[in-house]
């Protein structure tokens, strides 16, 4: 609660002043030094997740881009998903982590703004490109003859993930601000949000209802309902599925194999869907709940440990996706192995030999008479 002065007006915004004078003749309070296991733990982690992360979805985009065969509708809906799972890992993770093991925001001004930024955009373009792969599944099984997304519609999903999610995250640039207060002792430095606060009522009570409203929009409509139709969308294909399958249905040799396939690729997609359920819910309820927390009540003191450990686990989910390709689809295994031998192709073309001098006589070939090499550039 903040208590400016005795009586406020409903509705006027709130204006707050500090005294960085009488802040510079005060001692702040001491700060525990942070245990050095728990340093090198958080660096460990975190450094195995961002190599998992950037080596694991730079392959994925690799195989796909390497093979022809394999740039379906669906897997460039996975390479879109594999793009916003880097940006997690080369913008947030580390930003986070060098947060985590110091006391003061060591990174400026910048990625004060931009880390939150990237991390709303990454995980709206995740929701939205998730979805999309969900109704991608629902048209090919429920209308097979003609269910497949064009090119056109395929393209203006991947730009609407993007636009949707910048467009969503912009506020973040705004609102996000680095914050420091100098002690006589020390000087504090954080990275906060700064939302126009307004009084509520005549006794100097007052809200924040811009920053609720924007975080109540996310996770709404842009997290739980998204997740509602995915699940939907999954559990009529799963039926629709399971009744081919029913005796007496006539299902034919190649109807069966086709029924197979698709059932081992949906329950590939309904794996990705629920890591990233499981992994990135946890952090949606607290910021839920600290939209909605009483501000006269004291923090948990667990609350902080607690939204470590929440962030973690869904930054985690970036360099869970790759694993779940491997271990899930021949298709993405057999598609790493032709990728590297494109690769391999690709190097020994472009190896550089050793240049012969003009006039040099090349060796004889399957029996032919030696031939001399021309000399470039000449007439």
């Amino acid at each position: 609660m903040w208590t400016q002065n005795c009586t406020s007006v409903i509705g006027q915004q709130v204006f707050t002043h500090v005294d960085s004078t009488l802040l510079a003749i005060t001692d702040g309070a001491p700060l525990k030094p942070i245990p050095f296991v728990e340093i090198i733990l958080k660096v460990f982690f975190y450094l195995l997740v961002f190599l998992l992360d950037i080596i694991g979805n730079s392959i994925v985009v690799f195989i796909i881009y390497a093979n022809k065969r394999m740039r379906t509708s669906a897997n460039i809906l996975i390479v879109n998903l594999a793009i916003s799972d880097i940006l997690v890992g080369c913008f947030c993770m580390w930003v986070h982590l060098g947060n985590q093991i110091t006391h003061n925001w060591p990174f400026g001004a910048f990625l004060c703004k931009f880390e939150t930024f990237v991390q709303v955009v990454a995980v709206i373009s995740s929701v939205v490109t998730l979805t999309s792969l969900s109704i991608e599944r629902f048209l090919i099984v429920m209308f097979p003859m003609k269910g497949r997304l064009s090119k056109n519609l395929l393209t203006f999903l991947v730009v609407f993930s993007w636009v949707a999610a910048i467009g969503t995250s912009a506020p973040n640039l705004k609102v996000r601000q680095k914050l420091e207060i100098q002690w006589r002792n020390r000087k504090d430095v954080w990275c906060d949000e700064i939302w126009p606060r307004f009084y509520t009522d005549t006794r100097c009570n007052s809200d924040q209802p811009g920053r609720r409203s924007y975080y109540v929009f996310l996770s709404v409509f842009m997290y739980f309902i998204p997740i509602t139709v995915m699940m939907l969308a999954y559990g009529l294909i799963g039926v629709r599925l399971f009744r081919r399958q029913m005796p007496g249905n006539g299902v034919t040799a190649v109807n069966d194999v086709h029924g197979n396939a698709r059932k081992k690729v949906m329950r590939m997609f309904v794996v990705v869907l629920t890591a990233f359920i499981v992994c990135w819910t946890p952090q949606q309820i607290l910021i839920l709940y600290r939209v909605y927390r009483d501000e006269q009540k004291q923090v948990p003191y667990y609350l902080k440990d607690l939204q470590y450990a929440a962030l973690f686990v869904a930054y985690s989910n970036s360099a869970i996706n790759p694993i779940i390709y491997a271990g899930m689809s021949q298709k993405f295994r057999k598609g790493f192995h032709d990728a590297m031998a494109v690769l391999k192709a690709w190097r020994q073309r472009n190896k550089i030999q050793p240049a012969l001098s003009c006039g040099h006589t090349l060796p004889t070939v399957h029996n032919n008479p030696t031939t001399e090499e021309p000399c470039p550039f000449t007439s």
